[in-house]
């Protein structure tokens, strides 16, 4: 479980129960300001899933309680593991890009998740860290 963040009451149900968009916006946010991702891992490594065409899309949120609402069916007996937003920046995301992998950001309880390119994502969450910087 996420160590420093308090979650209010209800919080997490409310979160993950709004739109892939909103889903989006929180992550970034929380991603930048906590500098750390989730993912869930099992015994045969990290969760993908696969778009509409059956591309494989990473798939990552903002805190470990959410993850571990989502280890559920397929994702069953998978734990949510951390990952510093440094290794994600220089490593994670690059190297889904080099594979041809997306990202599936913050999906919620039917795994259903605002799916974008990695290098996208990159810039994203740059720009957000770097306005945390300049407040």
């Amino acid at each position: 479980m996420s160590s420093e963040y308090k979650f209010g009451c209800r919080e997490v149900e409310k979160v993950i129960a709004q739109s892939n968009e909103v889903r989006f916006n929180y992550f970034v946010k929380r991603v930048a300001d906590w500098g750390e991702v989730w993912g869930l891992k099992g015994s045969d490594g990290w969760v993908m899933s696969a778009d509409e065409t059956g591309k494989q899309v990473a798939v990552f949120w903002p805190f470990a309680e959410f993850a571990e609402l989502c280890s559920t069916g397929l994702w069953e007996g998978t734990i949510p593991t951390s990952i510093s937003i440094e290794a994600y920046t220089t490593r994670w995301l690059p190297g889904l890009e080099k594979d041809g992998r997306l990202v599936g950001v913050f999906p919620n309880l039917l795994k259903q998740a605002a799916v974008i390119n990695p290098m996208q994502l990159l810039h994203i969450i740059n720009d957000a860290r770097e306005e945390l910087e300049l407040e």
